[in-house]
């Protein structure tokens, strides 16, 4: 009998159970055989819990008698805490020392007697904690394993083996080639094996994916798909899963969805009295019969990837899409009585002070389709179009900055356009303007769930 612990490692935003694990641990439960265990454990959730006990409390009853103005003192407050915790944490580990509540999350692992742990590292800020915990289980003769977006070198090297899904983890755990023709793949999430009370939300809100990457793939800035084949899963399974859990709050992952798979989940869901919430681009086929549809069937939130207000700079993104249409998508959307995020990203290279101005105007002069303005400055990634044709966006040299823990960082210069310290500057001067846009408070961008719960 062998026994696989799957993680999820500190630090991310505890608002939901992880997507990750659960996925994997529906699929292993079907098809490992019957000689293997699997089991899951949150330690991202364990901390929080551990460190920051009363927000917990706030959030789980910030519904009843919600004042948004208090809302947003406190989680400013909390956010500073963490960002602050975080940092504290992750040098701890650089400079070789434990970090916070590690005696209680090793011994939590190691009370379990697993053979395996195998970590899912989804983002960046994960993979302080994760080395310290595999260099200990390490130490201890227990195997790791390491998956996920944000897996790097320092990463890589100190677990036993890294791995890209969990086809490749149940060959891993049973040493034996998978008969893909003997594969169960019905994989119903199972959300029972997480206390749901732990999360800091005033409603339960859980992750569901309906596909497997990306199908647009054309934005020159992004690399969340990681070339992964786009392929839809049963809305059957997806259904079930929902019913078995018995909660109608559901926050789809998916980096994007199209207008058909919209409508097909839409018809799937009106009968279920879920609500529900996702990402998508702002295109003009979108239009306002759509959007009533999916709002019929539970659509609450849309967090749109507008990225910016100028024609120029959106068609050197390649989002395929142009500010009038954006206009109108959102106007719809509002008028359907669906709350609209909208995410702007400032700096993107080549980007003119004039351009970022006419993101501003843009923003202004839509604002009563607007319910929250998520701005970010953009930052450079390996694998990106922008990063192999630097010479296509005004980049004149690009620069490698070696890091302890994390893959390298990048920095660059442009011969046009701003640089981004001007952009996150001026971004830093437009405070006050974008703001008085918001109709939820702020700090909602740390909980995105929380629209969901309290819209």
């Amino acid at each position: 009998m062998s026994k696989t612990l799957l993680i999820y490692p500190p630090f991310c935003t505890p608002a939901s159970p992880p997507y990750s694990i659960t996925n994997i641990y529906a699929f292993l439960k079907n098809n490992l055989p019957s000689d293997h265990t699997v089991e899951v454990m949150d330690l991202n959730i364990l901390f929080h819990k551990l460190k920051f006990s009363k927000y917990n409390s706030y959030y789980r009853g910030v519904g009843a008698g919600y004042d948004p103005a208090d809302y947003d003192a406190r989680t400013e407050e909390y956010r500073q805490l963490t960002a602050d915790t975080y940092s504290q944490n992750n040098r701890k580990v650089l400079d070789g020392e434990d970090p916070e509540f590690y005696e209680e999350l090793l011994n939590e692992i190691h009370e379990q007697h697993p053979d395996v742990v195998a970590f899912s590292v989804v983002y960046s800020s994960q993979a302080f904690y994760a080395l310290a915990l595999v260099r200990a289980l390490k130490e201890l003769g227990i195997r790791t394993v390491i998956g996920g977006p944000a897996v790097n070198d320092s990463l890589k090297k100190a677990a036993d083996a890294t791995l890209s899904n969990e086809l490749e983890l149940m060959e891993y755990i049973t040493g034996e080639k998978v008969d893909h023709d003997s594969l169960d793949c019905e994989t119903v999430l199972d959300f029972s094996i997480y206390d749901l009370d732990d999360y800091f939300t005033p409603c339960h809100v859980l992750p569901i994916k309906t596909t497997s990457s990306c199908y647009y793939k054309r934005c020159t800035f992004c690399t969340h798909h990681q070339g992964a084949t786009y392929y839809e899963l049963d809305l059957s399974i997806i259904k079930r899963s929902i019913e078995a859990s018995g909660e109608n709050k559901i926050f789809f992952v998916d980096d994007m969805m199209h207008k058909k798979r919209l409508l097909q989940l839409a018809e799937m869901l009106k009968p279920m009295g879920v609500e529900w919430m996702c990402q998508l681009r702002p295109t003009i086929d979108i239009d306002a019969d759509t959007l009533k549809t999916l709002h019929d069937s539970g659509l609450r939130v849309i967090l749109w990837g507008v990225e910016s207000g100028c024609d120029r700079i959106l068609g050197l993104m390649k989002k395929g899409t142009r500010t009038a249409d954006v206009a109108t998508v959102l106007k719809d959307s509002h008028d359907a009585g669906i709350r609209n995020v909208v995410y702007i990203m400032f700096g993107f290279p080549s980007e003119k002070e004039s351009e970022f101005r006419e993101t501003i105007r843009f923003l202004e002069h839509n604002s009563e389709s607007i319910d929250l303005v998520s701005t970010s400055v953009f930052g450079l990634h390996k694998g990106t179009p922008i990063y192999e044709n630097p010479g296509d966006f005004c980049i004149t040299e690009i620069k490698e900055h070696d890091r302890t823990v994390l893959d390298s960082n990048l920095t660059y210069e442009v011969s046009a356009g701003l640089t981004p310290e001007r952009a996150a500057y001026l971004r830093k001067s437009h405070k006050k303007t974008l703001e008085k846009i918001n109709r939820f408070p702020k700090t909602m961008n740390f909980f995105r769930e929380h629209m969901l719960c309290l819209c």
